[in-house]
């Protein structure tokens, strides 16, 4: 594998959305994991497994010598415009369950509305029997909470949506 064939790999995972990725062969191995920017909106998809597939068409011979062509169709972009509210989305360090309380019987650490500090509590998310107290790295306003209490989330799913940042 050379490094054109790298550079057009990472590419891909770019514009397909795509935030892990692993090649292996006998002689090679590749493995790619990035952060999204923002990540998508419970139920949204980015990534386009058809677009992924047909541009790595060509890993079937990145053995070939680096003279071989290696050109991978790009997906075409369509510009939409943004549907969602402003703000920067809080997600998940871990996966587990949501608690939007620090007990049962307590108060929602933030409503809708709220107005948070950096470093306030937002939450907590249970990960084997751990409770993960997830802080606002930003001061500002809570515009949406994008999970229910008690709900399993995801790694890097988006829990929170703060504004006036």
């Amino acid at each position: 594998m050379n490094v054109s064939d790298i550079r057009k790999l990472m590419e891909t995972m770019a514009q397909t959305g795509l935030t892990e990725f692993e090649w292996s062969t006998e002689s090679e191995k590749i493995r790619f994991e990035r952060k999204p920017a923002l990540a998508p909106v419970m139920g949204e998809s980015h990534a386009d497994p058809a677009a992924l597939l047909q541009a790595l068409s060509h890993l079937g011979s990145l053995n070939a010598p680096a003279t071989a062509p290696a050109a991978a169709p790009v997906a075409a972009v369509e510009e939409v415009e943004p549907s969602e509210p402003v703000g920067q989305l809080v997600t998940s360090p871990v996966v587990g369950i949501f608690y939007a309380a620090p007990s049962p019987d307590s108060d929602p650490f933030v409503k809708v509305g709220s107005s948070v500090e950096k470093g306030a509590p937002l939450c907590i998310i249970e990960a084997m029997k751990l409770m993960n107290e997830v802080t606002s790295p930003w001061s500002g306003i809570i515009l949406d909470i994008l999970v229910e209490n008690g709900q399993r989330v995801e790694y890097g799913q988006p829990l929170f949506r703060i504004g006036g940042v």
